[in-house]
């Protein structure tokens, strides 16, 4: 790309993706706002807040809903109670020879004990979550020492996607923060102890050597997808396929440092969509269609809520002259007001005698909807069937 530097291009690229995908945040946050106030993170400062507000459910019938699809498509389809796959060749003939067959059931359960201890049933129900409620979810499969592999679950609006060709998912751009500590840890320190400082800006060795704030947080960049030019000769992690590249977007004024530089043999990002239409990049869902009835749902459960206040505690009308008397509002109280005689005391304001019947019945009927937008209904009777298939 002329003369611009790796970094110079690994921003441009973040930069194009970010753009892209600008269309869809006022859909995401809508959807966090209405369904799921802890999931999104729609600037990098976003993480790690506990102030994230709900008030604007008044009911969460969509948020139970959502819940009830995770958890059946969790399941249905990788529920680690039972054994949901086994590995298979695609020569029919080969799976008749024995050796062959008993090396893939091996293989089988070497990859549910993997499973098990690591977490991944963790990380795919975040992702199942994710998928019914954004229609898009992405999860950063890498190796792990200790557990083998390990999940980095994604929120909708902290990461950017682009497809290839044939319409399959093949980069991803992260904009993450971490702490001071974090990046010395992962970036700095060196197995055998040692510190390298090559790949970090000055401003960053300084705030460390200085002890400045080890846990203020630091903006991070994180792109994956393909390298362009490698030497197929060679097979160190600068050469694989699918390039990963780690830098700080900023306090580098040679513009070319990479905090790490790696890659992998394929693609490492679980990165399902619902429904994709035509050229999308990301998907449409279940959410898509409901939001309508999950907005107009907490609306009429908010007015169903001040018709009720109406009624139990309606406005009153008190005489100006006993302005300063006291007037006993709660049920068996007593009220002493001077001077009473044969004039009018508190009354109510206007006569309340509000009808809620037709207002319950859409909020019964906007309910179905919304469960059947999450396939609630389905699930639920999926789980309640209590047949078996009978023994051959």
């Amino acid at each position: 790309m002329g003369d611009l530097t790796r970094k110079q291009e690994c921003m441009l690229r973040k930069s194009a993706l970010i753009a892209e995908r600008s269309s869809w945040i006022s859909r995401y946050q809508d959807i966090s706002k209405f369904l799921l106030p802890y999931s999104g993170r729609f600037i990098a400062s976003d993480r790690n807040r506990g102030d994230r507000s709900f008030n604007s459910i008044y009911d969460s019938t969509a948020t139970s809903a959502l819940d009830i699809l995770t958890a059946g498509m969790m399941a249905g389809m990788t529920s680690p109670a039972r054994p949901w796959f086994r590995l298979a060749t695609p020569d029919r003939d080969l799976m008749e020879f024995e050796p062959v067959k008993w090396w893939l059931n091996d293989v089988t359960e070497l990859m549910r004990d993997i499973f098990a201890k690591s977490n991944t049933y963790n990380a795919l129900h975040s992702l199942y979550e994710e998928l019914g409620a954004f229609a898009t979810a992405a999860s950063i499969v890498e190796d792990n020492f200790e557990n083998v592999i390990h999940h980095t679950t994604l929120t909708a609006g902290e990461y950017a996607i682009a497809t290839n060709e044939q319409g399959r998912v093949d980069t991803l751009v992260r904009e993450i923060e971490m702490t001071l500590h974090q990046v010395v840890a992962k970036f700095v320190r060196q197995p055998d102890g040692s510190m390298d400082w090559s790949r970090v800006s000055p401003q960053t060795k300084n705030d460390w050597d200085t002890h400045k704030n080890l846990d203020k947080w630091m903006p991070i960049v994180h792109i994956i997808e393909p390298r362009a030019t490698r030497d197929v000769r060679r097979k160190d992690a600068q050469n694989m396929p699918v390039a990963s590249c780690y830098f700080e977007p900023g306090n580098d004024p040679s513009g070319e440092k990479f905090l790490r530089v790696s890659g992998y043999k394929r693609f490492p990002v679980l990165a399902p969509r619902w429904h994709v239409r035509g050229g999308d990049v990301y998907g449409n869902g279940p959410s898509f269609r409901a939001l309508g009835d999950i907005k107009q749902l907490q609306q009429e459960q908010l007015r169903k809520g001040q018709a009720i206040e109406y009624k139990v505690k309606p406005p009153i009308q008190v005489p100006a002259e006993r302005r300063n008397s006291t007037v006993a509002q709660l049920p068996g109280g007593v009220s002493y007001i001077p001077g009473l005689g044969a004039g009018p005391g508190a009354k109510t304001l206007f006569e309340v005698d509000l009808d809620l019947s037709h207002l319950l019945e859409d909020i019964g009927d906007v309910r179905q909807r919304i469960n059947r937008a999450f396939y609630a209904d389905l699930f639920l009777m999926i789980s309640q069937d209590n047949r078996r298939t009978p023994a051959t």
